[in-house]
């Protein structure tokens, strides 16, 4: 009852006032996606097509970058009519935005509430982006609906695996504090899941009765891994993964250790997309984002184009993941459906002093350096070796830095070495594992 209460104040008093002062139109997205869960599929193609045809005219007029591509084109603005028409765009790749960031951004964007962004992405080269705040609040009020399928309510407390518990956020204002403490998540590092640290989590997860976790697959598939060892008997309602590949294995031994459903989030900040597995093997693609795939009969390359950002339009955006779509009709869900996804991969690094290595996290502890991209290998049981992609401006000090940096989770008695290169040579499907274990 107090959860649905606590639910209730977020909902309707709390959200409504933090989007009227940060312009994150939370609440709009919620009752938004309400309303289109009941459409047809057929209204929801016409609502994708008002929205793209708002997009590409305001891009075509508002962006340097978009108008020459359409001018080239041999099509007029008025030829873009519905989302059928973006296969007549080019790609629009990492380094297209690395190269024509400026160009990208509209003339008007001082009047579009927004955020700088950056991610390492599935190459683990930065990339600098915009997220309109209109799809952050898209994005969250997306989740919420997808959480309530689990029996979640907004509010309840639950353990949240990741890295930014290792930095400080900086809250824009005092209600933007409480609303980040109404919302319940326990921030705890992911990164390094050694038994004591493990031990220490679900006492954590004991004293504040939590019944559900979010977080790196890598990192909870671990923390149930102890579960299973030490006969450990706790219950969860649900475990919601995401940031990396959730194997099969991974899978089973999170459902096992607690119990629970498993609900995989697929995600990039970049691309504007979300999709979760409200069904087991279909990830239902939020209505906010058309995608498309080179070859619809198998595994390949996804192209996102997020209908609602105009604070930096990225359209036919190439995120770096291959996915399988599925186009069967579904009687549960009137959007697209992905059925399968192949991302971003890494071993678990496990050295001889017990700590434990997981790989999401070190893209955001990257970002503090001069580094455009990064392998960490693992030699032996007490050794690891750093391979690294300087950018122009690295400096040697940022080397120890780098190395204190890992000890942290490596342990000081871990020796660490570095070495630098030009490249990397991908993996046959255009990946590189960021992590590898011996």
């Amino acid at each position: 009852m107090m959860a649905k209460i606590k639910e209730f104040i977020l909902l309707k008093i709390v959200i409504p006032i933090v989007d009227m002062m940060m312009g994150m139109k939370i609440s709009y997205w919620y009752k938004k996606i309400n309303k289109l869960n009941s459409l047809s599929r057929d209204k929801i193609t016409e609502w994708q097509n008002r929205q793209f045809r708002d997009l590409i005219r305001f891009a075509y007029e508002h962006t340097v970058y978009y108008k020459e591509i359409i001018d080239k084109s041999g099509y007029s603005i008025d030829d873009f009519t519905s989302t059928d028409d973006i296969c007549r765009l080019p790609v629009l790749t990492k380094e297209i935005i690395r190269q024509r960031y400026s160009d990208i951004v509209p003339d008007n964007i001082t009047k579009i509430p927004h955020r700088k962004h950056s991610t390492g992405g599935s190459t683990g080269e930065p990339l600098r982006f915009i997220i309109d705040e209109n799809t952050w609040g898209y994005v969250t009020a997306a989740k919420i609906h997808a959480w309530k399928t689990t029996g979640f309510h907004y509010g309840e407390p639950f353990l949240s695996f990741g890295s930014s518990s290792l930095f400080r956020v900086n809250k824009k204002n005092r209600l933007h504090d409480i609303y980040y403490k109404l919302r319940n998540a326990i921030a705890l590092n992911g990164m390094n899941m050694e038994d004591s640290i493990c031990r220490k989590y679900i006492e954590i997860a004991r004293k504040k009765r939590v019944k559900y976790i979010y977080g790196y697959a890598s990192s909870i598939y671990i923390l149930a891994s102890y579960v299973k060892k030490h006969n450990v008997k706790y219950k969860l309602n649900a475990v919601f993964t995401t940031s990396e590949v959730l194997t099969p294995e991974y899978r089973q031994v999170i459902e096992e250790a607690f119990d629970s459903k498993v609900m995989d989030c697929y995600g990039a900040h970049d691309g504007g997309i979300t999709a979760f597995e409200i069904e087991r093997g279909s990830y239902f693609v939020g209505y906010n984002t058309f995608c498309e795939v080179e070859n619809p009969l198998e595994i390949s390359t996804l192209y996102c184009s997020n209908l609602i950002d105009f604070a930096f339009p990225m359209l036919r955006y190439e995120v770096g993941d291959a996915v399988v779509m599925d186009n069967t009709a579904n009687t549960h869900y009137n959007g697209q459906i992905i059925k399968k996804i192949e991302g971003r991969t890494g071993d678990i690094i496990r050295l001889k002093n017990g700590h434990t290595i997981t790989n999401p996290g070190f893209t955001v502890v990257f970002k503090q350096f001069n580094v455009k991209a990064y392998r960490i290998k693992q030699l032996s049981e007490s050794s690891l070796v750093v391979t690294l992609v300087v950018l122009p401006n690295f400096k040697k000090e940022e080397e120890s830095k780098i190395i204190d940096t890992i000890k942290k989770y490596a342990g000081d008695d871990c020796e660490i070495r570095v070495e630098y290169i030009d490249q990397f040579e991908p993996l046959e499907n255009g990946k590189r594992r960021f992590i590898m274990s011996k």
